[in-house]
């Protein structure tokens, strides 16, 4: 029994020993990213009066130095393709608890018509952005919060807060779609090959059902914590190569409340009803990015 438990004990000593080495993967993996905008959030150096957040469709659609450029307010785009709004709140709240990070006048969402607040295959909680980060404490925090960690073991084992991601050892590229730009945003230049180009006329009608009430919360919480700290919240709804959807904007108001303002573009510009500006039937190409960020930019100036 006692050698055994000496053996046992000797295992147990090595097994801690070896998972301790894996720190070196974990605090190497951000070195390998070539998106840094989360790490620059948690490092405290965002600098940008006006935040964009959002979607691919947040990415895509607002050029953060054009705004920057057209209201002399220094400007940054954070929006992530493929994120809901739970991690849109998870963004801004680690933007505005992170010492070091300037506080912004001004955050601008981004939604998804009509999206937003329902099920999406495409939307979701970004763990993958997350995981090349859990040498943050905070990081890892928000994953246990979130159950995608057990709380002690995640402290106890290295092993445990890394997945497969973390083990690739090549450094990330842009892809043809996702390069970003110094400014954070990640509008295409190109147009997809299977983009059918024809323009939706049926008027469709925004229905509560369906839903989420997590996502609802995160909405409603983005809302609270501009209100608490001051800062001007503004949801944008982008075009999408058919007429918006009826009552969305309504939806979005109600729970904006007098805390912020719902914006949509002019539908009668005759470049939102052309193929030409659009990747896709969601998503503007670069041309059409430049037309809706002039857009919004003047809309910006003339606000107040």
């Amino acid at each position: 029994m006692k050698k055994f438990l000496i053996r046992l004990l000797a295992f147990v000593f090595c097994f801690f020993i070896i998972d301790k080495a894996f720190i070196l993967v974990r605090d190497s993996s951000p070195q390998r990213e070539v998106d840094r905008r989360l790490e620059f959030i948690l490092q405290g150096k965002i600098r940008a009066d006006i935040v964009v957040m959002g979607s691919s469709r947040g990415a895509r659609s607002l050029i953060a130095q054009q705004i920057e450029d057209s209201t002399n307010q220094p400007s940054y785009n954070l929006a992530f393709p493929g994120s809901d709004v739970t991690f849109h709140e998870y963004v801004l709240r680690t933007l505005l608890e992170t010492k070091g990070n300037k506080k912004p006048s001004t955050i601008v969402l981004v939604v998804d018509d009509s999206d937003e607040l329902k099920t999406s295959k495409s939307l979701k909680f970004r763990f993958d952005r997350m995981y090349p980060l859990v040498k943050y404490k905070s990081v890892r925090d928000e994953m246990v919060k979130r159950k995608e960690k057990k709380p002690v073991v995640t402290e106890l084992l290295v092993l445990h807060q890394l997945n497969k991601s973390n083990f690739k050892f090549t450094p990330r590229k842009f892809t043809k779609n996702d390069s970003i730009m110094p400014c954070g945003s990640m509008p295409i230049s190109h147009q997809k090959k299977t983009f059918d180009k024809k323009y939706g006329t049926t008027q469709y009608v925004y229905k509560r059902e369906g839903e989420l009430i997590q996502k609802v919360n995160a909405f409603k919480e983005m809302v609270a914590m501009c209100e608490r700290n001051d800062i001007d919240f503004i949801v944008a709804i982008p075009p999408n190569f058919r007429k918006v959807t009826a009552g969305f904007a309504n939806r979005l108001q109600l729970l904006v409340g007098k805390s912020g303002t719902v914006w949509i573009y002019d539908e009668a510009k005759p470049e939102y009803s052309n193929p030409d500006y659009f990747f896709d039937n969601a998503h503007l190409q670069k041309t059409g990015s430049v037309v809706y960020t002039a857009e919004f930019a003047s809309f910006l100036k003339n606000k107040d």
